[in-house]
């Protein structure tokens, strides 16, 4: 009898010990990698800021090769905490002033710093050089450059030196070690009480509780099926028996509605996540998306790809005259025709009120042959799109009529190769050629030359909105 007892004693005390136990480690250690991280980025955060301050006031210095003034400014810079060492370098790159400790870093080259070592280490591309003991941040000057007018082109700030400046993370250490000693001995303290208090406690479990716990553990893991059945028991565990069986009913049913509910959520949330709600085309975050693959595939294949900028001429009319009902009419036929002349890997989306992009992917390896592919697929929409649209529109009262509507398409092609180009540039040249076929006269096709530079479109002029 004892023994079973001590069986089941030792049964409740593992079955609660262990979870807390995980429990316990799992938070400690989640709360040990935040406070850690913390301190981290509060560090070098701390250590940027000073080198951006040191940069706003160095410039001056630097210009004027000033080692007086960046002394001055280097020494109350060393005297913010983990600060030891300030380097400020010219664009030669030469060091003007090397104020505190040589960057530990460095330590092994005599004691004697070089500016070519330095900016091994950190420089304009890794501004952050971490080896567990310092950081090393880097910072550049940027002297400051202000336009003549408004009309000119935004002036690129030049480089005029650099500030570089290292951290001590000795103190950072101690702080570390100080909290992970903290932590082991606060999570110790927890898991003595609770296994004191599950030891009384254990005393005075039966059978039939730990029938409800195993029930309890087994709904809790899915098995919404597990009904608890005690032939006997006192009013108590009577009511938590019925209880219990009646929380798996219930659970069971709600979570068939609720996996039904969530596949109607997840097919909703994805169309309008990638979809455009009025003519079920693609948008403009799965063009980019598929975008991005036509570029690794075309880098894979080495084979040209194409995209066409369509924007619909006579529109903005249609929609004037007879309301917004009939302009998504057309817009959702101008869909339906543009998918009609493509290939089933080609891709149509809707860039936003009349505008429309194509996707071609795997034209061919020859830049020639690949116009000619685009072409035809371009003058095959553009045929398509400048038939006769019958839109069905519903006057005032009531009476429904047929709108006879002729509409063209201004389409500008860009082809594109491996990652020569960014997506922005690509849309940017299939738009620039959109908008250069309507100034020679709109229902046209231009596809871009790159030997040329054409003019970026103006959207904010009112003649391109028809």
């Amino acid at each position: 009898m004892n023994s079973k007892k001590y069986g089941i004693h030792r049964h409740v005390a593992w079955l609660t010990l262990l979870p807390l136990l995980v429990m316990a480690i799992t938070l400690e250690t989640f709360f040990l990698y935040d406070r850690f991280a913390d301190l981290d980025n509060g560090l070098i955060t701390r250590g940027q800021l000073i080198a951006r301050q040191l940069t706003a006031s160095s410039e001056y210095g630097v210009f004027s090769n000033n080692r007086s003034f960046l002394g001055d400014m280097a020494k109350n810079a060393l005297q913010q905490p983990d600060v030891r060492a300030v380097v400020v370098l010219n664009a030669t790159p030469e060091i003007l002033l090397a104020s505190g400790a040589v960057p530990s870093a460095l330590e092994n080259s005599g004691g004697t710093l070089y500016a070519d070592e330095l900016l091994e280490l950190v420089n304009s591309k890794q501004a952050v050089f971490d080896n567990g003991k310092t950081v090393l941040l880097y910072q550049p000057i940027l002297s400051a450059q202000v336009a003549l007018d408004e009309f000119d082109t935004r002036p690129v700030a030049m480089q005029t030196g650099a500030v570089v400046v290292e951290i001590n993370r000795e103190q950072t250490h101690r702080l570390k070690s100080r909290l992970l000693w903290y932590s082991l001995v606060i999570t110790a303290a927890f898991l003595l009480i609770t296994l004191y208090l599950v030891h009384l406690a254990s005393r005075r479990i039966i059978e039939p509780v730990r029938e409800l716990s195993n029930a309890i553990r087994a709904i809790g893991g899915g098995d919404l099926d597990r009904r608890v059945k005690l032939p006997s028991c006192i009013a108590e565990l009577c009511t938590l028996t019925h209880g219990i069986n009646q929380m798996a009913a219930d659970l069971q049913h709600e979570r068939a509605i609720l996996q039904h509910r969530i596949a109607q959520a997840t097919d909703q949330l994805r169309n309008l996540a990638f979809y455009d709600a009025l003519t079920l085309l693609p948008n403009r975050r799965l063009l980019n998306d598929r975008l991005a693959r036509a570029l690794a595939t075309s880098s894979r294949n080495r084979q040209y790809g194409a995209v066409m900028f369509m924007d619909l001429d006579n529109f903005k009319p249609l929609n004037d005259q007879f309301g917004h009902a009939v302009g998504d009419t057309l817009l959702i036929e101008v869909a339906r025709r543009i998918s009609r002349c493509l290939r089933e890997m080609d891709t149509v989306a809707r860039f936003g009120g009349d505008e429309f992009v194509v996707l071609l992917g795997d034209l061919d390896a020859d830049r020639a042959l690949s116009v000619k592919l685009a072409q035809r697929v371009s003058e095959k929409i553009r045929a398509s799109l400048s038939e006769t649209y019958l839109l069905s529109c519903q006057q005032e009262g009531g009476a429904e009529i047929t709108v006879e509507h002729h509409c063209t398409a201004s389409i500008g092609v860009a082809l594109f190769l491996n990652h020569e180009a960014s997506q922005d540039d690509i849309l940017c040249w299939a738009d620039a050629m959109m908008y250069q076929a309507k100034k020679e006269g709109r229902n046209r096709i231009v596809f871009y030359d790159p030997a040329e530079k054409p003019d970026l479109p103006d959207r904010q002029d009112p003649s391109h909105d028809d």
